[in-house]
């Protein structure tokens, strides 16, 4: 066992066959927690905003205020690529269907796409006039969209090209997420609730009210029927196909980040107190996991939904084991 091992184990208290486990693993490898508990924390530099999982569930990519994107493999403590580029905050992450693109963006007003097999950079865009907040990849893995402080959702080619521009929102967005439908884009941001469109057509379908609470966050679950947002009043989610609203979660305070699981059973949420927490599809708490130091700015599952993914002001990502249903 290394001295690294030994001193997780001491901290997590292990038992004894847990710490045999431990020491077979070997350096860099996942290690076996309680579940519900965390399992290993990255350093991410200073203050981790935001996160994005891969589709395929082998990488890990964070940023925040330096503006570098670090990015981890599956397994690994050390991370993978330090990817370099933006000059200021980074603010949005997304990677595409296709595991092997990662799109940033931030406040220097650029979208910046990066190979994540190679850590090669690859098209940069300037998206807006204002800080770009947010960044998200169609289904298709062919077209993106971004939006922030002009208040505009914009949709690009994968090669930075220009398709169309959404207009609606009257405030800062920042938030927005695909369903896996092929047609279906939601934005939310500032001005108090979630629009919906058909982003094919450019078309808005609808809008869900958050009462004039400013929305951080936004998530789709994998099978598209849930979609849940992390407010200022508190979390909510609604079932995508009659748009009706879930169970309200008995949080106290808002929620600057969210996730939701792959069949839209169990929602995360990450707060300003630091504090994750868990609930079940009737909104009940299902588990709260502490360890964050800061805010919690961005939340993911992994594919298989057994692990759950946090950033935090407090610089670092860490990993959970999820509760089994």
């Amino acid at each position: 066992m290394t001295t690294a091992h030994a001193s997780l184990a001491r901290r997590a208290r292990l038992p004894v066959v847990a710490l045999v486990l431990l020491a077979s693993a070997g350096a860099g490898a996942w290690l076996l927690w309680p579940r519900g508990q965390e399992r290993v924390s990255l350093s991410a530099g200073t203050g981790a905003r935001v996160v994005a999982v891969s589709p395929d569930g082998a990488l890990i990519a964070a940023a925040g205020d330096t503006g570098a994107v670090r990015v981890w493999a599956a397994g690994a403590t050390a991370s993978r690529f330090t990817l370099d580029g933006h000059t200021g905050k980074v603010s949005g992450l997304a990677f595409a269907p296709d595991s092997k693109t990662l799109a940033s963006c931030g406040e220097d007003r650029t979208v910046r796409l990066w190979d994540v097999t190679t850590g090669a950079p690859g098209a940069v865009v300037t998206a807006s006039e204002a800080a770009v907040l947010c960044v998200a990849f169609a289904p298709d893995g062919k077209t993106l969209a971004s939006a922030g402080s002009d208040h505009l959702v914009s949709l690009w080619t994968a090669a930075g090209k220009p398709v169309r521009v959404l207009k609606g929102h009257t405030r800062r967005v920042h938030a927005l997420a695909f369903a896996p439908d092929g047609k279906t884009l939601a934005s939310a941001g500032e001005d108090g609730g979630v629009r919906l469109w058909n982003w094919q057509t450019g078309t808005p379908t609808g809008q869900l009210s958050v009462e004039k609470h400013r929305v951080h966050a936004l998530a789709v679950s994998a099978d598209g029927k849930v979609l849940a947002a992390a407010a200022t009043g508190g979390p909510r989610w609604w079932n995508l196909g009659d748009r009706s609203e879930r169970p309200k979660v008995a949080a106290v305070g808002g929620a600057r980040a969210v996730a939701v699981d792959r069949d839209g059973t169990l929602l995360a949420t990450g707060h300003e107190d630091g504090s994750v927490k868990l609930w079940g599809a009737d909104g009940s708490e299902v588990k709260a996991l502490s360890g964050h130091r800061g805010p919690v700015f961005g939340a993911g599952f992994t594919p298989d939904g057994k692990t759950l993914v946090t950033a935090s002001g407090d610089g670092t990502v860490k990993l959970w084991d999820v509760p089994a249903k």
